[in-house]
């Protein structure tokens, strides 16, 4: 029977672009499962991508190799021992001298070790889940930061740190291994490197033993890796027994990092840089001047080539560490949602239901209750006796039966297309949501990419009433799809929320709060990942920024502001710009300007860059998060049919009332 191996890869804070088909390929080609792989591609640490026989992995590995993922192929050993804990240590020049129960462990000094950094706790694991949160809220799913190596150590030095040193012989094999827990040895051998913190000691210890080794591994993931066995159990942490069980799986995943420096890492195939780029300039020079080749000066020519490589190679380095030192500050994330537009239009429905509406009523009611009201009581009862209002009711019925079922044919008729093959005109698509703008739902700050807020009050019948309606109709997103994504535009459409809450005023998050109380309201909203159909109509977006007219404006603004530059133009040397001149240096920077904006205009622009879909006038615009267009017609065919039973009834109930009348 084949020894059981593990293939662990080193995971990507921001993976590749071409994920998906790394994704596709793990699951057609060696069976893996998508969203576990996706998982445990992406994030932070070492993950078990999946196990079995050396020959299957060994596939998946050559695979993985050319994609950008370093990875292990590696056999675990077992745990031969668990680190000694110790009670004193000595520092000499050439050695350090761990005292322990049983027997003296010594590191001399330039022997390979392995440092195991970790807490038992949990509280590493919290602050790495919240971290993620977080991020995902303000920067979104493509940008999200795990926590840095420094605010890792500082977190485990807040709990309770254990340090494991591991001491590696030629072969990489473990030799010997301590455990030292702070407040648990004697610190006076560190001499005038001791401190009165315990933690602060242990510390201490970690910064002697990285300068006495010759070469030093340190890991701080445990608690945050996915690896067989070494998990961190947060059941019951004060119980002695879950201590030991955390404290054996800690030994088993120092062992296992063990393995993984024994067997080496695999890293995706790199060719010498000095030969690509000496390469790269002979062959730049060469196409200057061929006559070099010909005339056999090549040999001599090499060196002179290497030179200018090893210059570029310095200036390539000098630029990746001057990237290295931007702060993180830098990346703000995603940008905050665009301001809601204020006022409502006279062709928007609400303002007829709003105040508009509302001041029809009370002159409606005022004229009602007016002394001369004989002549709208007849008005009325003659316009429902003769059937005009029953026949106008039934017109609405109508109209509405009609909208539902055209909705019906129209998506029945359109049919689905990926993102990336989308034309211009009435398009569905189905894709993943993802934020545009880092938009937090307002009461339980959920990450979404659209929310719908209803307020209620209760009047005085003990019936709820709505006071206010807001939504973020105003913040586009984006839909994506395994070909590529595309902004939609939710203005103008009453978007289908799949997920709803409901709370009270001043309740935090999703805390349900009791008591009585005349206020509440329900929030409804579309979860950022939500997958969702989309009926619209696909344009090209209208181009931001200044116009080109604009831009020459602001252009010759400029050249007045530089007379050194306007002097350029001062053909007769008089010190003066004539009007001809002027029409020369005008005529100029028109050219530029227009140059400029056509090199813009050629860069090729990502889909969602270019492409909208939203709401256009005389087309429908539906956005919901149903998995099954089945469903969602037949839906519109249930509105559909009493509509039409009761405009059917209304229009009867007209003509019956009309023909009473006429007699």
């Amino acid at each position: 029977m084949s020894q059981l191996n593990y293939l662990i890869v080193e995971q990507q804070q921001n993976p590749p672009e071409n994920l998906p088909e790394i994704l596709k390929e793990l699951s057609q080609s060696f069976h893996l499962d998508i969203y576990q792989c996706r998982q445990r591609l992406t994030g932070r640490g070492l993950s078990l991508l999946t196990k079995g026989n050396r020959e299957t992995l060994a596939r998946i590995s050559d695979f993985l190799q050319n994609t950008g993922y370093v990875h292990w192929l590696v056999e675990p050993s077992k745990s031969g021992f668990v680190p000694l804990k110790i009670r004193n240590l000595q520092i000499s020049s050439n050695q350090i001298i761990f005292g322990c129960q049983k027997k003296e462990v010594i590191f001399p000094k330039g022997t390979t070790i392995l440092a195991i950094f970790a807490e038992t706790t949990g509280e590493l694991a919290d602050k790495s889940i919240t971290q993620l949160l977080s991020s995902n809220a303000y920067r979104g799913r493509d940008n999200i930061r795990h926590l840095e190596e420094n605010k890792v150590h500082k977190i485990i030095l807040r709990g309770e740190p254990v340090l494991d040193l591991y001491r590696l012989d030629e072969k990489m094999e473990v030799e010997d291994a301590v455990r030292i827990f702070p407040g648990k040895f004697d610190p006076k051998g560190l001499g005038d490197r001791a401190t009165l913190s315990s933690k602060k000691n242990l510390e201490q210890v970690l910064k002697l033993a990285e300068e006495y080794a010759g070469e030093f591994h340190l890991q701080t993931d445990f608690g945050l890796v996915n690896l067989p066995g070494c998990t961190l159990n947060r059941e019951e942490p004060d119980n002695p027994e879950t201590k030991r069980k955390n404290l054996l799986n800690l030994a088993r995943y120092g062992w296992l990092m063990a393995d993984l420096i024994k067997s080496g890492s695999i890293s995706p195939p790199q060719q010498e840089k000095e030969n690509d780029l000496s390469g790269a300039v002979t062959a730049a020079i060469l196409m200057q001047n061929p006559a070099l080749a010909a005339e056999g000066h090549l040999n001599e020519f090499l060196p002179i080539a290497k030179e200018i490589s090893a210059e570029i190679d310095t200036a390539s380095d000098n630029k990746e560490k001057f990237v290295e030192d931007v702060p993180d500050t830098a990346d703000p994330g995603l940008p905050p949602p665009p301001p809601a537009k204020s006022g409502l239009g006279w062709s928007n429905p609400r303002f007829w239901f709003g105040s508009a509406g509302a001041v029809v009523i009370v002159v409606f009611s005022f004229l009602l209750e007016a002394n001369d009201s004989d002549l709208l009581n007849k008005g009325a009862y003659h316009a429902f006796a003769s059937g005009a209002i029953p026949f106008i009711i039934a017109m609405l019925l109508f109209w509405y039966a009609f909208y539902f079922l055209r909705m019906k044919r129209q998506i029945e008729n359109t049919p689905t297309s990926k993102v990336r093959s989308i034309a211009m005109g009435m398009v569905e698509v189905k894709g993943e949501a993802i934020r545009k703008f880092a938009l937090l739902s307002p009461m339980s700050q959920t990450p979404c990419v659209f929310y719908r807020l209803t307020k209620y009050r209760r009047n005085k019948n003990d019936q709820w009433k709505v006071s206010s309606i807001s939504s973020s109709d105003n913040v586009p997103f984006m839909l994506e799809d395994a070909t590529g994504r595309v902004e939609i535009d939710p203005a103008g459409c009453r978007v289908s929320a799949g997920s709803k809450q409901e709370g009270r005023p001043g309740q935090v998050g999703l805390m349900r709060l009791n008591g009585n109380c005349d206020d509440k309201w329900v929030e409804e909203i579309v979860v950022d990942g939500t997958l969702l159909y989309v009926l619209g109509y696909a344009s090209v977006k209208k181009a931001e920024g200044a116009t080109l007219a604009e831009q020459k404006s602001e252009a010759l603004r400029e050249l007045k502001k530089n007379p050194q530059d306007l002097q350029q133009f001062d053909r007769d040397g008089d010190g003066e710009i004539s009007a001809d001149e002027w029409d020369t240096a005008r005529a100029a920077v028109e050219e530029k300007v227009l140059r400029k904006s056509l090199q813009n205009k050629r860069q090729r622009k990502k889909q969602e860059e270019r492409i909208v879909i939203g709401k256009k006038k005389g087309h429908p615009l539906i956005i919901t998060e149903t998995h099954s267009e089945d469903g969602l017609t037949a839906r519109y065919l249930y509105y559909s049919i009493p509509l039409f039973l009761s405009a059917a009834g209304a229009t009867g109930g007209a003509i019956y009332l009309l023909l009473n009348y006429l007699k």
